[in-house]
């Protein structure tokens, strides 16, 4: 299959993020960590990015954390597994199983966030994110292009330069012994940032001319900001219509930073064409979204799940379960749709 538009990617990503934040069901966040590990699997690279620690390491330590602090600092429920002297501050009293199955679930939210945004991170290209930015903000987009980049670059070159200090024999046991990694990988990453910045000055780049802000953007900047601060405000006194005035407000401002892109040119190397893959995918999770609409079609109190005051099993529905399922579209595409079938328009 050919790489995949970004924009795509984006929808996904929003699609499953926006699950993951609102569904508290342990049983539908199970769900969706399935999915977005299939997804990835299914639609990275043959080299994934590699990362300084593995992601079932960062999982579990999320986990436990969460679930010992909660239970360790919230003091409420029905099945007392330990009670601690009340002296002892903030610690201090019953700790209870639903507590720990409370602590628990907000990790699990949070794991599965995690997993959306780290398949996105390696199936992704760090260029075509860049590309995804308004041509009003080329340079904000540079910016952000480069400083990922360094990212996986000084990871990779950790890696070499602890193998090559490993294969001398050095053992890293202590602080001090971490000298010899460190300052060749401090060394490294100043040496690619000279050899950066002389490549872009030899190109031209800081050679910028003065273009005024057309006025239609200038007024729908003021206006997008004014509205976005007025539902701000609305929201925080409580008056749900503060989302219209908020949603008023970006569109306004998005409107005006296209107006501004209008006077910047771009070229593409290699544009992509949105074709049938990137139809599927953004129709996918557009489905998956359905239940969180307020419809009558799905029971969305399913959604939430509260171990107080007793831990009691959750609910699931298999309407919703399926409908979910929307998100595992690009494991679909990648699968079902041969590289010389693919068609774009």
């Amino acid at each position: 299959m050919k790489p995949v538009d970004a924009r795509a990617w984006v929808m996904w990503l929003m699609a499953g993020g926006l699950l993951a934040i609102l569904i508290s069901n342990p049983l539908y966040l199970l769900l969706l960590f399935l999915i977005s590990r299939l997804v990835m699997f299914a639609c990275a690279p043959a080299e994934p990015q590699r990362f300084p620690l593995p992601f079932w390491r960062i999982a579990a330590a999320i986990l436990v954390f969460s679930t010992l602090f909660n239970m360790l600092t919230a003091h409420i429920g029905q099945t007392v597994l330990f009670t601690l002297p009340t002296s002892w501050p903030l610690v201090g009293g019953s700790l209870t199983f639903e507590t720990a199955v409370y602590g628990f679930l907000n990790g699990l939210r949070l794991v599965t966030l995690l997993s959306f945004f780290i398949a996105f991170n390696t199936i992704v290209p760090v260029s075509e994110l860049a590309g995804l930015t308004p041509r009003a903000l080329h340079e904000l987009g540079l910016v952000m292009l480069i400083s990922i980049t360094y990212i996986p670059e000084t990871i990779s070159q950790f890696h070499r330069i602890r193998d090559a200090q490993a294969i001398r024999g050095h053992q890293l046991n202590g602080l001090r012994a971490w000298r010899p990694i460190l300052l060749p990988l401090l060394i490294s990453g100043l040496e690619r940032a000279m050899n950066l910045s002389e490549t872009m000055v030899s190109r031209g780049y800081g050679s910028t001319s003065q273009i005024a802000a057309p006025f239609r953007a200038r007024v729908l900047l003021i206006i997008g900001l004014t509205f976005a601060l007025g539902g701000s405000l609305r929201l925080t006194w409580g008056g749900a219509d503060g989302w219209l005035l908020l949603s008023a407000g970006l569109a306004a401002i998005a409107w005006a930073y296209r107006e501004l892109s209008k006077d910047v040119k771009r070229t593409r190397y290699k544009p992509r064409h949105w074709g049938l893959s990137e139809t599927f995918i953004t129709i996918g999770a557009i489905i998956a979204l359905i239940p969180i609409l307020p419809l009558d079609i799905f029971d969305r109190t399913a959604f939430y799940y509260a171990p107080y005051p007793e831990v009691s099993a959750p609910l699931f529905g298999v309407g919703t379960g399926l409908v979910m399922l929307g998100l595992a579209m690009p494991a679909v595409v990648m699968i079902f749709t041969p590289p010389e079938l693919e068609l774009t328009h």
